[in-house]
């Protein structure tokens, strides 16, 4: 009997060990993760592009703002979000090049989304 118990508590302390080592791991992936996205971005050839500001940014609208929603995939939401920032019209959306639309998705906190939507092809389209 106290050997079984002798060997209970060797599988705890083995199972114990094995935890740690797993939660060690498993911890540390995040420190590893940057490693692993420039790796895979260099595998796919991304360039990275620069955030840079818009070149129009209004601090009050040029006459009546337009209606941003038109465009699929700004909300109610999203367009209130855009004008705090200065953006108004679609003819600013329409004038974005790769920067500015990058520079948009970090105030909006969503990355890659103005670029996978297309905002600025459907502004021009629409204005």
């Amino acid at each position: 009997m106290i050997w079984l118990a002798a060997e209970i508590w060797i599988l705890l302390v083995a199972a114990f060990a094995i935890g740690v080592g797993v939660g060690v791991w498993a911890f540390g992936a995040p420190r590893r993760r940057p490693e692993l996205v420039r790796q895979a971005s260099a595998v796919r050839g991304d360039n990275a592009v620069q955030a840079s500001e818009p070149a129009i940014l209004f601090d009050r609208p040029d006459g009546d703002p337009d209606d941003l929603t038109q465009i699929i995939g700004i909300d109610i939401d999203t367009e209130q979000k855009l004008n705090e920032i200065g953006v108004y019209h679609l003819r600013q959306i329409a004038g974005w090049d790769e920067g500015a639309a990058r520079w948009i998705e970090l105030r909006l906190n969503d990355p890659g989304r103005v670029t996978r939507e297309r905002w600025a092809d459907q502004a021009g389209s629409i204005a």
